[in-house]
């Protein structure tokens, strides 16, 4: 539908006085419009397109543990080696954070996302090749082969969405920013559903993920550089080239579009005040109050993530699912888990997102995911299971709409507001340190559940995932700060009244 209410730019001036005129004027901005969201769309998804690996990396063990442990392979792992295999990914993603925090700001967005790509084929390829004869061979294989993923799944964790977030229009930035928990979701549907096919051959697995990063990697020549990023760096007349391509502006109307000069003074007078305060150290920079609350508070946010259990379903989806005595094949329920995911990641981005902000939907993903994880502790008890009717499909619908929920909030949101929250001056480094520890956290969630399994039993973990959402709903409803409709300015800013505010008040 036409906007007749679109304001027209100076350089149409001579034609204003005209209708018939203003509606080509109007019809020709909106046709520009169109197409540059389009481009942000697509520039986007090409940029996610690399995190699928992580999303693959993450959800490998789930598929491959039951192989590896099964008692007739001569090359059986034993119980410490299977949660090492498992879990020594995430014990290393900080390490991919932090060298997030640097190449991120030092070497751009692009050529990160490249890096991320050529890690993930040497990581895929070096597990499928690994000795089949050797165990100590094969088993230090795998080993470096989970190391490398686990840099890779650090490393990739911020770049897709910080350079969504620096190409989108406000009004498309939520739904694009979200694009990387759903590349996350899609990459793991996408390994439960290769095991589910090749149960017994995880190589066959592994080499057709190797094959499909080549093909991500190829995807990522196709999109340009970060606007705000090349700015940033003084190089201006290519920074206006990639904010021209992505605004769907034409070649010989870049130095003479008005919208487009007005995109790029803001870009420059952002940058202009933020180095004019810029020669403090790194310490001095993350004392200030619109970096230090903002860290604290995501910090915080990925932690309740981590610890409600949300990666060690991803991890561990065919224990976990055997567990919960959801009384259906463990390897179909890890399809129907990655679905869930999928679909719920889906209605998230498309549906809440942009119309009910980050609150709400992380509310109610925190309500959703306490009342799931209490009835599966009930259900799993010894002490209530003989006494309850429909003991398979609860147990299943319920872990379920714990896939469900704490994808519309805790597992997805934490992601989304990373890019948003910090300024652009230090994104690519509080991102890297936010990385840092969220990874470190699901390495102690998830190298300890076996031991917990052991310690506790399952009735007893369901129990303390669901205090532990409970918790983090709290959280979300009284220390969260609202990011929806906001411009990364604006956002930067809300940080710096509140403790003006302050100040005055005291």
């Amino acid at each position: 539908m036409r906007d007749n209410n679109l304001e027209i730019p100076n350089e149409f001036t001579a034609l204003k006085s005209s209708s018939l005129d203003k509606d080509k004027i109007v019809e020709h901005l909106e046709e520009q419009k169109r197409r540059s969201q389009w481009i942000q769309i697509a520039c986007s998804l090409m940029a996610n397109a690399t995190v699928l690996s992580s999303g693959m990396g993450l959800g490998f063990p789930a598929i491959t543990l039951e192989s590896l442990r099964r008692e007739d392979n001569p090359l059986r792992l034993d119980e410490e080696q299977a949660s090492w295999f498992a879990s020594i990914n995430t014990l290393v993603c900080p390490l991919g954070g932090l060298l997030s925090a640097t190449i991120l700001d030092q070497l751009g967005r692009r050529m990160t996302l490249m890096i991320i790509n050529i890690l993930s084929i040497t990581s895929w390829s070096l597990m499928y090749f690994s000795s089949e004869t050797d165990f100590d061979s094969m088993f230090w294989q795998i080993l470096l082969s989970r190391f490398l993923i686990g840099v890779t799944i650090g490393l990739s964790s911020s770049p897709a969405a910080v350079y969504s977030a620096e190409i989108a229009s406000p009004k498309l930035r939520g739904r694009m920013t979200v694009l990387t928990s759903m590349a996350i979701a899609v990459g793991i549907l996408m390994i439960y559903t290769l095991g589910f096919i090749f149960p017994d051959d995880w190589r066959i697995v592994a080499g057709i993920a190797a094959i499909f990063c080549i093909f991500t990697l190829s995807l990522v020549f196709f999109i340009p550089e970060s606007p705000s990023w090349l700015i940033s760096r003084g190089r201006i007349d290519e920074g206006r080239k990639a904010l021209g391509f992505i605004r769907a502006i034409k070649h010989n109307e870049l130095h003479t579009s008005e919208l487009l000069n007005e995109e790029m003074q803001r870009f420059e007078d952002q940058i202009n005040s933020r180095n004019n305060g810029g020669n403090d150290s790194l310490w001095a920079t993350l004392r200030r109050p619109e970096i230090y609350k903002p860290l604290a508070i995501i910090n915080a946010f990925f932690a309740f993530q981590q610890f409600s259990g949300t990666f060690v379903i991803v991890v561990y989806a065919a224990k976990f699912a055997e567990e919960a005595g959801t009384g259906i094949d463990k390897f179909l329920c890890t399809v129907l888990i990655g679905v869930a995911r999928v679909v719920a990641t889906i209605i998230l981005a498309y549906f809440i997102l942009d119309r009910y902000g980050r609150k709400p939907p992380s509310i109610f993903s925190g309500i959703g995911m306490t009342i799931s994880m209490l009835i599966l502790a009930v259900y799993s008890s010894s002490s209530f299971s003989e006494y309850l009717p429909f003991h398979s499909w609860v147990s299943t619908f319920y872990l379920l709409a714990y896939i469900v929920t704490s994808t519309f909030g805790f597992l997805t949101i934490p992601f989304t507001m990373l890019p948003e929250l910090f300024p652009q001056r230090v994104r690519g480094i509080t991102a890297g340190l936010t990385v840092c520890v969220a990874y470190f956290m699901s390495f102690l969630a998830i190298k300890s559940y076996p031991s917990l399994l052991q310690l506790i039993g399952n009735d007893m973990i369901f129990l303390l995932y669901g205090i532990v959402s409970l918790l983090g709903t709290l959280f979300v409803h009284f220390i969260l700060p609202e990011t929806k409709g906001k411009s990364l300015q604006e956002i930067e800013n809300l940080f710096k009244r509140q403790t003006s505010t302050s100040a005055v008040k005291a």
